[in-house]
């Protein structure tokens, strides 16, 4: 069910919304990323697209759910790349934005279209992600889509004034 409300599809420059905006700018939302320390603003976050969008090894997908009005609502991003053609693999990056979507399994199944996407539309054979030792709900949701902890940077990361762990987890597809 909650499968079929959710569709992944390449950001359009008509996305990037003030509630884009306002996402990169919530702790909350970014706390576990490299964004943290940036202020962001409409600006910004075009030349970012803008950059993506020129890219041929790195594609920027909107995270939409259908809402009650039968609306697409736009509640996150998930990235793809950059993609090593030559060894057929890319990393993974992602993030809700809307609270409101949050720890109700969006991100879960996020990651299980961008797999399928992944295969079936640029033939890669391995994704990775690295996430936070902090970040449980980033952990989780990897796991949930069957990535194993393949790395651990230790003290690599520095999180609220102390040093953490950088996991990589990967998937053979």
């Amino acid at each position: 069910m909650l499968n079929s409300r959710l569709i992944l599809k390449i950001l359009r420059k008509k996305d990037i919304t003030q509630s884009y905006v306002d996402w990169l700018n919530n702790y909350e939302v970014v706390k576990f990323t490299e964004q943290k320390n940036l202020k962001h603003n409409h600006k910004t976050i075009l030349k970012y697209f803008e950059f993506i969008s020129k890219s041929k090894n790195q594609f920027l997908y909107g995270i939409f759910v259908k809402n009650n009005n039968n609306k697409y609502q736009h509640i996150g991003n998930i990235k793809l790349g950059p993609i090593n053609y030559i060894h057929r693999f890319a990393e993974i990056s992602y993030f809700i934005g809307e609270l409101d979507y949050w720890n109700k399994g969006f991100a879960t199944s996020a990651i299980n279209k961008i797999i399928k996407i992944a295969k079936s539309n640029y033939k890669l054979k391995k994704l990775i992600a690295g996430v936070y030792s902090r970040n449980v709900g980033s952990k989780r949701v990897l796991e949930k889509n069957n990535f194993e902890l393949e790395g651990e940077f230790k003290s690599q990361i520095i999180f609220q004034k102390k040093r953490y762990s950088h996991l990589w987890f990967g998937l053979k597809l």
